[in-house]
C-alpha cells in the first residue's frame, strides 16, 4: 500500500474518532439534561404514585400510575418499581415511620435514544433514577347529633301495665298510641333500633371504612345536651376500633338524664317520664312558661361539640395532615357547655337568655334559648349572646385553623321550626347556621351557599332550601345518608390530591 493510501485509513480512523468525541460532547450534554428531565419526572411519578395510596389500591396501582406518569412525560419506561410500608423492601428504615405517613419510593428505568453516537454503534442509554413521594394524611373527627329527636322515627306504641307507668313496645303507632317522641329513646336505645340514629351510624361507620388506618386518624364526638368525645385522635387508628365506638353511641334519654341536680325544679321531667328507679313513672312534661328555666331540656349543644373538635385537632393534629369535620345534626344550637355569666346564670348550665325561654303567648314555639334570627349576631359581651353566637364563634375559630368542615342537615324538620312569626325568625335557622359554617371552613368559592349579601344581613340570599352548596349536604331521610357520606368520602380523597 502507498504512503498516500496509509494516511488516507489513519484519517478515516481519526474521523470516526472525532465524531465519537463530538457525539459523545453532544448527547453527553443531552443526557445530562435527559437526566434532569428525568428526576423532575420522577418527582411526579412518587405523587402520582402517593395519590393512589388509599384503602383498596394495590401497589400495582401505585406502579401503573407512576408509569403512566412518566410516559405521559415522553419517557421511554423500561421497568418501575414501588415500594411502601407495606412493601418497602431495602427501604424500611425510610418508608415505615411512627406516626405512620403515605410515603411511596418509585425506582424507575428510561431508555433515552441517541443521536451522534449511533455512528460508533450505540443507539440508546440506560437512565434509572429514584424519587420518594407522599399524600397528605387525613385527621378526622366526626361529629355526630345524639339528641332525643335522633329517636322520633322509631315506630313504638305506648302500653301502661299499671296506673301511672308506662312502656314503649315495637309496632304500628296510630297518633292516640304513639309513645311521644322524648320518650322513645329509652326504650329503643337497648335493641339499638333507634331510627334514624341507627341508619346514621351504619352511614357514618361506611365513610370510617374509606379512610386508610392508621395513616389516617379518626376522633368521634356526639353531642346532646353536652358534647362527649368518644375516642380520640391518638386512638383512632384502628378501623374496628373506630367503628365499635360509633356503633355503641346511644340517642340521649332524657328519662334517666340529666343527673338530678340538674333537672326542672318545678317537679316536671323533659321526656313526661322518670326512669331512674328502673322502672317508668308517667309525670308532668316540661312546658316553656315566663319562669320555667328550659335549661335542663336542651339538647342540641353545637358549640361544645365544635370546641370539642378544635381542642382535638389544636392539640393531637399532625401538622401535615388534612385537618377535617364531619357535622351532622338536625337542629339549629340550643346549648352550649357551662359558662360563667358574672353569676346571672349558675355554672351547672350553658347559656340561656333568660328573654328566651319563652315566648308568648304559645308555649310550644321553639327554640327556646336563642332569638331564632341567624341574622341577628351579638358580641360575647353582649346580653343577648346565645347559643348560636356562640357555637358561630366556634366555627370562625376552626376556620381560622384552616380545618375543612362538612355538614350534614336532617330531615324535614330542619326547615320547619315551629318559631313565632316575625321579628326575623327563621324556619330555616338551624340549615342557615350548618351552611354558613360549610362555606366559611374553605367550600368551594364557586359553590357557596350565600348568593347574594352579607352572612348577617337581613337581605341576605341563599340558595334555596333543601339545595346542597359548597361542602353542605341535606338529606331529607335516611336514606339519603349513605351516598351524602360516601361522597363527602370522595370530596376528601379529592383535596388529598390538589
Amino acid at each position: 500500500m502507498g504512503r498516500s493510501g496509509q494516511i488516507m485509513i489513519l484519517a478515516a480512523l481519526l474521523l470516526v474518532g472525532m465524531l465519537a468525541l463530538a457525539g459523545l460532547a453532544l448527547d453527553g450534554a443531552r443526557l445530562f439534561q435527559a437526566r434532569h428531565q428525568l428526576q423532575h419526572a420522577l418527582d411526579g411519578a412518587a405523587l402520582a404514585a402517593a395519590s393512589q395510596f388509599r384503602l383498596g389500591r394495590s401497589d400495582a396501582d401505585l406502579r401503573q400510575a407512576a408509569q403512566d406518569f412518566l410516559r405521559a412525560q415522553g419517557f421511554a419506561v423500561t421497568w418501575v418499581q414501588v415500594y411502601t410500608c407495606s412493601s418497602p423492601g431495602p427501604y424500611a428504615g425510610e418508608l415505615c415511620t411512627d406516626p405512620p405517613r403515605k410515603l411511596v419510593r418509585v425506582d424507575a428505568g428510561v431508555r433515552m435514544p441517541t443521536t451522534f453516537l449511533r455512528v460508533v454503534g450505540w443507539d440508546a442509554v440506560d437512565l434509572r433514577g429514584t424519587a420518594t413521594g407522599e399524600a397528605a394524611s387525613v385527621d378526622l373527627v366526626l361529629i355526630i347529633d345524639n339528641s332525643e329527636s335522633m329517636a322520633h322515627e322509631t315506630p313504638l306504641v305506648a302500653v301502661f301495665p299499671n296506673p301511672g307507668e308506662i312502656t314503649c313496645i315495637p309496632g304500628s303507632p296510630t297518633p292516640e298510641t304513639e309513645c311521644a317522641p322524648p320518650q322513645k329513646p329509652h326504650f329503643c336505645n337497648p335493641t339499638d333500633s333507634c331510627q334514624p340514629f341507627r341508619q346514621v351510624k351504619d352511614a357514618a361507620m361506611e365513610l370510617v371504612g374509606r379512610m386508610y388506618l392508621p395513616y389516617d386518624r379518626v376522633a368521634v364526638v356526639s353531642f346532646d345536651r353536652r358534647a362527649t368525645i368518644h375516642l380520640d385522635l391518638q386512638n383512632g387508628v384502628d378501623l374496628t376500633t373506630v367503628q365499635n365506638r360509633i356503633r355503641g353511641l346511644q340517642v340521649y334519654d332524657p328519662a334517666i338524664d340529666p343527673p338530678a341536680a340538674q333537672r326542672p325544679t318545678d317537679g316536671t321531667a323533659c321526656a313526661g317520664m322518670d326512669c331512674t328507679s328502673g322502672r317508668c313513672r308517667l309525670t308532668y312534661p316540661y312546658v316553656p312558661a315566663p319562669d320555667a328555666d328550659p335549661r335542663p331540656c336542651q339538647s342540641s349543644n353545637l358549640q361544645e361539640a365544635l370546641a370539642a373538635a378544635r381542642f382535638l385537632l389544636g392539640t393531637q393534629g399532625r401538622p401535615d395532615a388534612l385537618w377535617a369535620v364531619v357535622l351532622l345534626s338536625d337542629g339549629a344550637p340550643n346549648a352550649t357547655m357551662p359558662v360563667d355569666t358574672g353569676g346571672l346564670m349558675e355554672r351547672r348550665f350553658g347559656l340561656c337568655p333568660k328573654a328566651y325561654w319563652y315566648w308568648p303567648p304559645d308555649p310550644y314555639y321553639r327554640p327556646l334559648c336563642q332569638d331564632a334570627d341567624f341574622e341577628s349576631r351579638h358580641p360575647s359581651n353582649s346580653p343577648a349572646y346565645d347559643p348560636e353566637d356562640m357555637a358561630l364563634d366556634e366555627a370562625e375559630a376552626l376556620a381560622r385553623m384552616n380545618v375543612v368542615v362538612f355538614t350534614i342537615g336532617y330531615g324535614r324538620r330542619l326547615h320547619e321550626l315551629n318559631v313565632k312569626p316575625g321579628g326575623g325568625r327563621d324556619r330555616d335557622l338551624g340549615e342557615k347556621f350548618l351552611r354558613y359554617v360549610a362555606d366559611i371552613t374553605d367550600g368551594d368559592p364557586g359553590k357557596a351557599c350565600l348568593v347574594r349579601g352579607d352572612y348577617f344581613s337581613p337581605a341576605a340570599v341563599w340558595k334555596p332550601r333543601g339545595e346542597p352548596c359548597s361542602n353542605y349536604f341535606f338529606a331529607p331521610d335516611a336514606n339519603q345518608l349513605r351516598r351524602i357520606f360516601l361522597t363527602i368520602a370522595e370530596r376528601i380523597f379529592t383535596r388529598l390530591n390538589r
